[in-house]
């Protein structure tokens, strides 16, 4: 799905980042964001026992990893995106308290919602981060869902972020059909993202997109990449955030 939208976005960055591999701008809110993304899958792992230290700990090892990798590679600072007024170090630093007050939001959800109980899957597997392998008719799809739950009005997959915007429907879609493939006779009844910043949820229609549909999209992606069709798409929304402008011709 990530790939899917990465190339709609801006085929030409897709390339850039993708094919080519060159050089990423790095940024901090991409380490707090796996980061608790970690965090959030050792606290559901847990059977949703695990202390708020528990989880800020796992939070704090792996946002010292991911920033400390990013570091390697790009130790000045200088070249780190900015985050509004906060540049290298400074948004380091902040980003590592938002973490820990995310952790603290996330695990506060649910103690606020009990009836909401992560599923487990007919092979006795927490439904957290739930891989799966897709066969969309000779594409091959795979992925990973933060959570599948139970609610008072069935099966939800849902998604966490970070950041500010919820993505649309066809994310969730997908891991609709993906665990319905995957476990025949489990129905999803909806799909929702955590916003995990303001700690509300956005639903989305996840059969606004059928299997044919979605199958269609995977394909024409995967032919227009195999064809080597990476037209550029750029704008400043595009362009300010991207990873790979500074190796793009095309630069708003």
């Amino acid at each position: 799905v990530s790939q899917v939208n990465s190339y709609e976005r801006c085929a030409y960055a897709y390339k850039l980042e993708r094919v080519d591999k060159v050089w990423q701008q790095p940024a901090a809110w991409l380490g707090q964001g796996s980061a608790v993304h970690e965090a959030a899958e050792a606290y559901e792992k847990s059977g949703r026992t695990m202390s708020l230290e528990g989880m800020q700990e796992v939070f704090i090892d792996s946002y010292a990893r991911h920033i400390g990798e990013a570091l390697e590679t790009t130790p000045n600072m200088d070249w780190w995106f900015a985050s509004g007024p906060y540049r290298g170090d400074v948004d380091i630093e902040r980003r590592f308290g938002i973490g820990l007050d995310q952790c603290r939001v996330y695990r506060d959800y649910y103690k606020l919602h009990p009836g909401e109980v992560l599923w487990v899957t007919p092979d006795g597997v927490p439904g957290a981060e739930v891989g799966f392998d897709l066969d969309m008719d000779g594409v091959l799809v795979r992925g990973y869902i933060d959570a599948i739950v139970e609610t008072e009005d069935g099966l939800v997959v849902r998604d966490l972020k970070t950041g500010n915007n919820p993505s649309d429907a066809f994310q969730l879609g997908v891991y609709a059909i993906a665990i319905e493939q995957k476990y025949p006779g489990v129905e999803i009844a909806g799909g929702d993202y955590h916003m995990v910043k303001s700690n509300t949820m956005v639903s989305r229609d996840i059969r606004e997109w059928s299997r044919e549909e979605v199958i269609a999209k995977f394909k024409e992606i995967e032919k227009k990449i195999n064809a080597g069709e990476f037209p550029p798409n750029p704008s400043d929304s595009n362009c300010r955030f991207c990873s790979v402008a500074n190796s793009c011709e095309w630069r708003y």
